[in-house]
């Protein structure tokens, strides 16, 4: 249904729900133009008769409304793959998914799917704009820079949404730095690190001498703005200069 009303031609349309199985009103399914049966009633996008482990009733919506959105693909196939039961090899994580916040509006709103369907809309949009991000992050991470340090690899990206520390330590780094579309610069590294990045912020309170650096108190990361805490002064360096200081400890 998100699909349909975000990316087909349903914005404004009614929602009425039908016991599984069943259509609306018992009519033919996909007879009429204007009614849109979605999983249920073995019409066009229902696909349990299909027996095929790559399809959902999403993955049907999203070939016809949507099939070129790379996002868009990368949200319905963890929606197909859950709906499967194959979302994970081996154990099952301890983190939500998706399935499990709609467990927990079908809690709160019980005989009411109307209420868990609006509810769930905006937390939808959210993912796909993550998933958005996501795709963005990759194409910067793409123009990395990578540099030895005294602790071992380093990586650092510049883009409109900063950094990634899942994609850089993927990669082998130790650590990693950014800079974002708002000139905000950071530095951090792995949790189980020996790096002690307070040395770099000596040297950076010294050739950075007004920005307004902070180290945390792990000392495993450095920033110099976030959306949440804007600077009060910005770093004057590019990302090539602060590399050129992570490189010399």
């Amino acid at each position: 249904m998100w699909l349909l009303m975000r990316f087909g031609d349903a914005a404004d349309a009614e929602l009425e729900f039908v016991p599984a199985g069943r259509t609306l009103d018992d009519r033919p399914v996909d007879a009429e133009p204007y009614i849109i049966h979605v999983d249920t009633g073995s019409g066009r996008f229902d696909h349990h008769d299909a027996a095929d482990p790559t399809l959902s009733a999403a993955e049907l919506v999203r070939r016809e409304v949507a099939p070129d959105d790379e996002a868009l693909r990368r949200l319905v196939d963890q929606v197909t793959r859950i709906d499967n039961a194959e979302a994970y090899g081996g154990r099952q994580p301890i983190f939500f998914n998706i399935t499990d916040l709609i467990a927990g509006y079908n809690a709160l709103f019980p005989n009411r799917p109307y209420h868990v369907a609006q509810a769930m809309l905006p937390n939808l949009d959210a993912w796909y704009e993550h998933e958005q991000r996501s795709l963005r992050l990759e194409r910067a991470f793409n123009r990395r820079l990578e540099f030895q340090t005294r602790w071992g690899l380093g990586i650092a990206m510049a883009s409109e949404d900063g950094g990634s520390s899942r994609l850089a330590y993927s990669c082998g780094a130790v650590l990693y730095a950014y800079r974002d579309g708002h000139g905000y610069m950071g530095v951090a590294a792995q949790n189980r690190s020996c790096v002690d990045l307070g040395v770099v912020y000596r040297d950076l309170k010294r050739v950075d001498a007004d920005a307004d650096w902070y180290l945390h108190p792990g000392k495993r990361m450095l920033l110099c703005g976030t959306p949440k805490s804007p600077p009060r002064v910005p770093s004057a360096l590019s990302l090539e200069e602060l590399v050129d200081v992570l490189k010399r400890r």
